[in-house]
């Protein structure tokens, strides 16, 4: 089959885990760029469509009319990673997301939490749960004295990382909040991309620029009292194999996330063999009760502490991961998922509400 994935290939490996053991063709491309030979069109990330820029008006009338072309000949499936847009609930993200929703054929649901609650909403499509695959291929784990030496990060510590985006203060003041209250001398925080810092505002910081710019005070301010020992953060893009070292060096897996329906972290901790702790929300707390893992209310700080403290814990004791529930994320079971059922709704001749000319 042919599936055509309306939008530029991805820096995060997630979907590479499934293509490359798939016995079917991916094409990644503008979403302009469509021929009726495709069998099938797979929506992940629906601002990936438009580059993860807001759409306007006139692109989201253009899409909804390709939409319309593309249920002539193909079946439209969307892999639903988030309840809403990352890039903000602007009015015509939002919009974009609605409009993908509503004409959707078949949902691939990460988890049962998403499924139960979108076959509620959209009980005219089809509903299947194929989950995240561990990026198996993507990352070599490296030993961790050796990723210790080369991130210079003494041996003996206890390391805690973030591998993910903080995407705001709420995020960040609570993965701070609760690294400070482990007792734990020798502790270290590493966190991918802490970025929630740089957005500091307030009315006449304007005029007030051309004296003294305080937002760059309150980002420098920030920076050097979140320096080693103790942190270790980066503000920016990170490098594959930055990456690769900082959680080969890491302990623990700490996923700081508030109202998120899923997380690529957790899958990545397990790729690692990390324990992880992240929040009681969407599929994620499926995923780590399933593993016996920590789970926390996100908006209780004692809730977030005692799971972390729960978490370093397990990591001392050296817990392992139960492998037959190991075994559903290993991305050859997954792809084969996903042919089975890429096969199942063509064979079948399945059309849900295609539109037939």
């Amino acid at each position: 089959m042919k599936i055509f994935l309306p939008f530029k290939k991805d820096p995060n490996p997630y979907l590479d885990e499934i293509t490359n053991n798939s016995v079917h063709t991916y094409v990644y491309d503008n979403y302009l760029n469509y021929d009726p030979s495709y069998n099938f069109v797979h929506i992940h990330w629906p601002e990936a469509i438009f580059d993860w820029k807001e759409p306007s008006e006139e692109e989201l009338n253009i899409l909804e009319r390709i939409i319309n072309k593309w249920k002539r000949k193909s079946i439209l499936i969307y892999t639903k990673h988030d309840y809403l847009p990352n890039k903000g609930t602007t009015i015509n993200f939002t919009k974009l997301f609605d409009l993908i929703e509503r004409s959707t054929d078949v949902f691939i649901h990460l988890g049962k939490y998403s499924k139960n609650l979108y076959e509620e909403k959209y009980p005219t499509a089809r509903h299947e749960i194929i989950y995240h695959p561990l990026y198996s291929m993507s990352y070599c784990i490296l030993d961790k004295k050796f990723a210790r030496k080369e991130l210079q990060i003494e041996q003996e510590k206890f390391v805690i990382i973030v591998p993910g985006n903080i995407r705001n203060y709420a995020e960040r003041d609570m993965m701070l909040k609760a690294f400070k209250s482990l007792d734990i001398t020798n502790k270290v925080l590493v966190c991918i991309n802490m970025h929630a810092e740089l957005r500091y505002d307030f009315p006449g910081r304007t005029m007030l620029k051309r004296i003294i710019d305080i937002k760059n005070i309150m980002i420098s301010h920030f920076k050097k009292n979140h320096g080693k020992p103790h942190f270790l953060f980066t503000y920016g893009f990170q490098s594959h194999k930055d990456l690769e070292l900082k959680m080969s060096a890491a302990d623990l897996v700490f996923i700081p996330r508030i109202e998120s329906l899923n997380s690529g972290m957790f899958f990545l901790g397990l790729t690692f063999n990390k324990i992880v702790v992240g929040p009681a929300v969407g599929n994620i707390k499926e995923q780590l009760k399933g593993m016996g893992l920590p789970i926390f209310n996100p908006k209780q700080n004692l809730s977030v502490s005692n799971a972390l403290k729960k978490g370093v814990q397990l990591s001392m004791c050296h817990k392992s991961f139960p492998a037959k529930l190991m075994k559903r994320y290993m991305p050859k079971i997954v792809a084969k998922q996903m042919d089975d059922l890429i096969n199942d709704l063509f064979m079948s001749g399945v059309r849900l509400h295609i539109k037939e000319k």
